[in-house]
């Protein structure tokens, strides 16, 4: 017999729900008789022989579903019933008609008209009358909403769930472990839960401390699955031979939402779908068996098993399920609606476990034939097989990203790489290994064997951190356990701290005398900053004073380049007035020299004429031929020298000519040479005061520069000295740090048992002060003592 486990909270939410419910439906009730009734005779009957009795009448009714009676419509096909009176959303025949699910109908055709669409709608929501004298009848009021909004799958919005004042007292104290069945593992939580007998055990996996225990008391739990948030536990399990079911436990509270089915054996098999609106089932009936969370009604079974179903779980998004039997046979239906997605056939022997990958793309399946096998929802092909226990696989679970975990006969667990590639094979356990699990992180793997050893294991170095206990002591064991272990724990914490009181006071002082040199750093920090800052501004003027010294330096080169070219200039003019004088001088003397040339030759001309007159009058005298011949010889003897003579007097006049041009023309250039001295002269007087100006200039600037570059040398020597006094600074920090370290270090080896042991302490204060509280809560119940020896 089940027992109903509800508690007073619960019983309020559920009070609510139905209240606001019942309410809803009369508000509907009285809608329907304000407004007109639409009637499966009257409107819908034509609707459905002209857009579907082509496929859907009593000869062909394809899927199984007949719309050409009422009786046949409301009967449904062979995925179950396709009109719920009264509720139109969660009629598969608008969702269909509307093309909003698959298939949609008709087929590859567009929708039927909205106005028809709008009277199935009223027909639906009016009760699915088959007349217009039927009376509406009403759904099943549901006993709680668990839907969740599509968009809200996945992460929580929040914390994840933890058990909260969840009680961890054993509901059956058992005295020795037995086999690990069953775990889960939160999908964001630090959390696991292990299935036992009539209870499930929940662990935190960060520090392995026990949060909670679930009673089972239907019988023995054989599968255990969170829903995707974490929000729900499902547990499925029973009495073999006698019944079963599957209870949905709220992860905070620890209280149960739900239960769903009345097997007639026990669930081996189950799993909640992603938005908490549907529960799977599988069992020795080989039936799998979805039912409706929100009112617990069965929605559509599968037959096609012909063994024990020992395998079911939804795809993470919702569209599929996948299921597994004893007889190798491995389904994917669709999850909406139960219709046959793929039969995967590649096994040799039972289906022991399944697991979808995060993205819904791959689904693992583990079997006694020895594989883990990765099948393909594209076409439903096995894309790889590991070779993964000799002897048979017992289970097999995805991590988030992607790794895989399985276990087998052989003993050990296993994690293989995304491409199915061995990682890390742990050490084998004693028995059969049955169970394993990834945490939420993927940090850890949690495994489990035939005897009830349950390991936390590290699965990069394969170390085991802890075991867990799947038969937790009773609580008034573990409460004077802890007690005593942090009595101990306590005095040995107190007396490793008189041990450290001693060496605290140099650390002290070696802590104060940093502090005091870090302060000194930070004076001398922001002094030498201030010290090279005020570098700037002489650097600025040093920068200036040079750039003005060297425009000086250029000015005074300039104005001696000047100068000496107005000396030049001068010197030249007044040499030009002396060179004219001499030149005047050289063309007189030059002028006398040509007319005493004239002269001398005028004198010899006239000198020479009476000979020529001589020789012409003895010519003119002849008597004879001979006196004749030498007559005139003489006389052209006397005319050639005659115009040699002539000759030499024309170049003499020619020469006086031109020596008195000359004369001319070196007396104009000498009246006109002085003329030039003056400007000259000006312009060299103005050229030497320009020059001594610049000179003078030039001076006082590289004064200036001086002065500018001595402030610039002061303040570097300033800032130099700041920053030695910085250095040294700095040294005596590293000096002081080194000090405070070493005597830090003096204490370390003495502080880190101590931290040790005040942790231990505190972690068990808490755990005796939360397991009192426990205690004050619930009193103790009768049961099977279980002491510390039972407990190994």
């Amino acid at each position: 017999m089940r027992r109903k486990l509800i508690g007073a909270g619960l019983t309020a939410i559920l009070t609510a729900a139905i209240g606001a419910t019942t309410s809803a439906v009369a508000g509907a009730d009285d809608k329907a008789k304000a407004a007109p009734k639409v009637t499966y005779a009257d409107q819908v009957s034509g609707i459905f022989r002209s857009r579907c009795g082509s496929c859907h009448n009593p000869d062909k009714a394809k899927g199984g579903l007949n719309l050409d009676s009422y009786s046949a419509a409301m009967q449904g096909g062979g995925s179950g019933k396709v009109v719920e009176p009264g509720d139109p959303d969660n009629s598969s025949l608008l969702g269909v008609i509307t093309h909003s699910e698959e298939p949609k109908m008709p087929p590859n055709s567009s929708k039927i008209p909205d106005a028809e669409i709008d009277l199935i709608r009223q027909w639906i929501a009016g009760g699915a009358l088959e007349a217009s004298g039927s009376v509406a009848s009403v759904k099943a009021k549901p006993k709680m909403e668990f839907k969740l909004d599509p968009s809200s799958l996945g992460k929580p919005a929040g914390e994840p769930a933890m058990p909260k004042d969840v009680p961890t007292e054993p509901f059956m104290p058992m005295a020795r472990p037995a086999a690990v069945v069953a775990m889960a593992s939160s999908p964001w939580a630090t959390l696991v839960a292990l299935g036992g007998h009539k209870q499930v055990v929940l662990y935190r996996t960060t520090d392995f401390h026990l949060v909670g225990v679930l009673p089972f008391p239907e019988g023995t739990i054989h599968s255990l699955r969170f829903s995707r948030n974490g929000d729900l536990l499902l547990a499925g399990g029973g009495r073999g031979g006698q019944s079963g079911l599957a209870v949905a436990f709220n992860v905070k509270t620890g209280q149960r939402m739900f239960e769903v089915g009345k097997e007639y054996d026990a669930v081996l098999a189950a799993d909640i779908s992603p938005d908490h609106g549907m529960v799977a089932l599988g069992g020795p009936s080989k039936i799998v068996r979805v039912y409706n969370t929100a009112d617990g009604n069965l929605l559509f079974e599968m037959k096609k098993h012909t063994e024990w179903v020992t395998a079911v779980e939804f795809s993470p998004d919702g569209v599929l399920l996948a299921t597994g039997d004893r007889n190798n046979g491995l389904m994917v239906w669709e999850a909406q609606t139960g219709r046959e997605y793929f039969d995967l056939r590649g096994h040799a022997a039972a289906i022991t476990d399944l697991s979808w990958r995060l993205d819904s793309n791959v689904l693992a399946s583990s079997s006694e034939d020895g594989t883990v096998k990765l099948w393909e929802m594209e076409n439903g092909n096995p894309i790889k097989s590991i070779a993964a226990h000799g002897g048979g696989a017992a289970s097999v679970r995805f991590a988030k990203d992607g790794r895989i975990v399985s276990t087998g006969r052989d003993q050990r667990a296993r994690v293989w790489d995304a491409n199915g590639n061995k990682q890390r094979e742990f050490d084998p356990f004693g028995d059969l290994a049955l169970e394993a699990v990834f945490t939420q992180d993927d940090s850890r793997v949690i495994a489990a064997d035939f005897s009830g050893e349950v390991r936390v294991l590290d699965p990069k170095d394969g170390k085991k951190l802890a075991n867990l206990a799947i038969n937790p002591a009773p609580l008034a064991v573990r409460l004077d356990l802890a007690k005593k272990a942090y009595a101990v724990t306590q005095a040995e914490a107190d007396s490793l701290a008189k041990q450290l009181e001693p060496l605290q006071a140099p650390v002290t002082a070696a802590a104060v005398a940093l502090a005091k040199a870090q302060q000194d750093v930070a004076a001398l920090e922001k002094s030498a900053a201030s010290r090279q800052a005020a570098v700037a501004a002489p650097e600025q003027a040093a920068q200036a004073k040079l750039a003005a010294w060297n425009e000086a330096t250029a000015t005074s080169q300039a104005a001696d380049q000047l100068l000496a070219r107005a000396q030049a200039e001068q010197a030249a003019a007044e040499k030009a007035v002396a060179d004219a004088a001499a030149a005047e001088k050289a063309a007189a003397d030059a002028l006398a020299a040509s007319k005493a040339g004239v002269e001398k030759a005028l004198a010899d001309k006239l000198a020479h004429d009476p000979a020529v007159a001589a020789a012409a009058a003895a010519l003119k005298a002849a008597k004879s031929p001979e006196e004749a011949a030498k007559a005139s010889a003489e006389l052209t003897k006397h005319a050639a020298r005659s115009g040699e003579l002539i000759s030499a007097l024309s170049a003499a006049g020619t020469r006086q000519a031109e020596t008195q041009s000359a004369v001319v023309r070196a007396s104009a250039a000498r009246a006109a040479a002085p003329a030039a001295v003056a400007p000259a002269q000006v312009r060299t007087r103005a050229a030497t005061l320009g020059a001594q100006a610049a000179k003078q200039a030039l001076a006082r600037i590289g004064q200036e520069r001086a002065d500018a570059e001595k402030a610039l040398a002061d303040a570097r020597t300033a800032a130099q000295t700041a920053a030695a006094g910085l250095a040294a600074a700095k040294k005596f920090v590293e000096t002081a740090t080194a000090a405070k370290a070493a005597a830090e270090k003096s204490i370390t080896e003495k502080k880190a048992p101590l931290d040790a042991a005040t942790a231990k302490a505190q972690a068990l204060k808490a755990e005796v002060d939360a397991l009192s509280a426990e205690a004050q809560r619930s009193p103790a119940k009768g049961g099977l003592a279980v002491g510390p020896q039972a407990q190994r």
